[in-house]
């Protein structure tokens, strides 16, 4: 287990990180609707509020399975990426391709409809990660390390443009995980 101290510099070094990227992706014409502190203060709102509830719904409705599934992150982190590589990224281009034919348009649109389902569910899960990796002591997850999860999170997330591809990086952790539990219940 990573010590707390490296993860607690992590996290700061992305705090400042965020913070540059903020600033760096500042439109600078004037005019034009919201103010950008304002955009970037409601962008940090909105996704802590969804990462929050997605990680504290995690930890919450089932928590063994989400203290499994961060101990599995903890324990293999590469291959939880290579899994979430795999289920995010190339399983949804070969549904793509699939569903050009009319027997695979069958089987692509329920396989994306899942794909969509177990997004949230390791996005929850990725916040439940995070969040027991800087605050998490005891072995076990709760809400609470979902919420500072969502915290943690929603700095790249209140990045215009390029936050929303590294949120999107960083979930895929969480995706790879539960991507590769279904497929090995499956298998069994």
């Amino acid at each position: 287990m990573p010590s707390k101290q490296a993860v607690s510099s992590l996290g700061s070094l992305l705090a400042v990180l965020g913070l540059a990227g903020v600033a760096t992706a500042q439109p600078t014409a004037p005019g034009g609707g919201v103010s950008p502190a304002l955009s970037v203060v409601i962008r940090f709102g909105v996704g802590f509020a969804i990462l929050a509830i997605l990680g504290a719904a995690a930890a919450a409705i089932n928590p063994k399975y989400t203290t499994n599934a961060v101990r599995e992150i903890q324990d293999d982190l590469g291959g939880a990426i290579g899994w979430g590589v795999l289920v995010g990224i190339f399983v949804p281009i070969g549904l793509v391709i699939l569903a050009l034919t009319v027997i695979g348009a069958l089987v692509s649109i329920p396989g994306l409809l899942l794909i969509g389902v177990l997004g949230i569910i390791g996005t929850g899960i990725t916040a439940v990660w995070v969040g027991n990796s800087v605050i998490g002591d005891d072995g076990t997850v709760s809400a609470i390390d979902g919420v500072a999860g969502g915290l943690l999170l929603a700095v790249p997330f209140a990045i215009p443009v390029v936050g929303g591809l590294l949120l999107n990086l960083i979930t895929l952790v969480g995706l790879g995980v539960v991507g590769r539990g279904l497929y090995e219940d499956w298998a069994d």
